[in-house]
């Protein structure tokens, strides 16, 4: 019997035997542990709770750096989430919000939802007046009254789907001014300077630059964004 071929079994006798018999914080050749072996398998909802309620290290991180909790997100385990949630699993990671569960599930609302209380979480999924409000200001004809817009809200959430549904071919006065906002997150931050390439901006010279009016404001947003999440990662 072993960690292995015992999470691929559905039979609840198995595995409680394996608890009994097994090492329950024993790890594979990736680091994963017995939790992540059940998760990563899709065990029942009751092997999962059988091992948290023995105590087993919720924060343990196999080699890829994924604990239980970003298994749960990675194999879209709802439940397991949930459980691993009530039992204490930490949210918050020491490297950043980058490095979190709520990070890893970005593109499924529903379950980053579910771990909105991690530190710089924003909530992704909008009630039907936040999607008309984003609606509006992305189909806005004129990018003058569409910065006004940007400028005037005061909703982080509204703002950071804004960055992430903006068209940047449309140019980058809107997103200066979504910069510009008080409101918006470091996480809407980080994803702006991700979708506009900024590593690409930050690499050109400014000779490059000269004759393209455009291209030095897509700088300037770059090295702005640069400047404000190296300090925000210092404070």
């Amino acid at each position: 019997m072993n960690w292995k071929d015992v999470s691929k079994s559905t039979d609840m006798q198995v595995i409680l035997r394996a608890l009994e018999e097994l090492d329950i914080e024993e790890r594979d050749e990736r680091g994963r542990t017995p939790l992540m072996l059940l998760l990563t398998n899709r065990a029942p909802i009751q092997a999962i709770t059988s091992l948290i309620e023995r105590g087993v290290d919720l924060e343990a991180e196999d080699k890829l750096g994924d604990t239980a909790l970003k298994k749960a997100v990675k194999f879209k385990q709802i439940d397991a989430l949930k459980k691993l949630i009530d039992a204490g699993a930490k949210l918050d990671s020491p490297r950043g919000i980058l490095a979190t569960a709520w990070h890893a599930a970005r593109n499924d609302s529903k379950l980053a939802d579910l771990l909105l209380d991690t530190e710089g979480a924003v909530r992704l999924t909008l009630t039907a007046r936040e999607q008309a409000i984003v609606d509006e200001i992305l189909y806005e004809e004129s990018i003058g009254e569409m910065c006004r817009k940007i400028q005037q809200l005061e909703s982080s959430v509204i703002l950071h789907a804004i960055v992430n549904g903006y068209n940047w071919d449309d140019g980058p006065e809107p997103m200066l001014c979504a910069f510009h906002n008080p409101n918006i997150q470091e996480i809407s931050l980080l994803d702006m300077f991700e979708l506009l390439e900024g590593d690409y901006w930050l690499s050109k010279d400014a000779s490059e630059l000269h004759q393209d009016a455009e291209d030095l404001q897509w700088k300037a947003l770059a090295a702005a964004l640069d400047d404000r999440l190296q300090r925000n990662t210092h404070l």
